[in-house]
């Protein structure tokens, strides 16, 4: 059988292999991290078995495509965390009445949000009310009366 590619030095699959770990780093979907892999692991067995070229680029491939097809979504559950929320975030407190700028706020946790008001009351400044909600920046108070 007549070789199509002269083999391909180890040192030039493990270089690749390792610059298709290294790009792996900028897009993040963990397939040219298993495929880097392959090229590295095909690399090290050209050390100490002849193969022609069009071989070792087919086990490098059969490699990565493995690797991925096994391990890519064990990587990819390990790397999900849970949201953290933010405790300037969390709603249920009390917060006060402010007036800045000619208009009433709500002060709550350090900041003062625009409000919406969920009951049929009308609050002035100074007076405490129940934060139910914050959403796009907008702050959803109630009567503490009503709570």
């Amino acid at each position: 059988m007549e070789e199509l590619l002269p083999q391909i030095s180890p040192w030039v699959l493990i270089a690749l292999g390792v610059a298709l770990i290294g790009l792996e780093m900028l897009f993040t979907s963990f397939v040219l991290l298993f495929f880097g892999q392959g090229f590295i692991i095909v690399g090290i067995i050209s050390f100490f078995i002849v193969m022609p070229g069009e071989m070792q680029i087919l086990f490098s491939l059969i490699i990565g495509g493995a690797l991925t097809y096994i391990l890519r979504t064990l990587f990819i559950k390990s790397m999900r965390a849970e949201d953290l929320t933010l405790e300037t975030l969390e709603t249920g407190d009390v917060g006060i009445i402010v007036e800045s700028n000619g208009k009433t706020r709500v002060e709550y946790k350090g900041t003062t949000w625009a409000y919406h008001i969920e009951d049929d009351f009308q609050p002035k400044a100074g007076e405490r009310v129940i934060v139910v909600e914050l959403k796009n920046n907008m702050a959803r108070v109630a009567s503490l009366e009503a709570k």
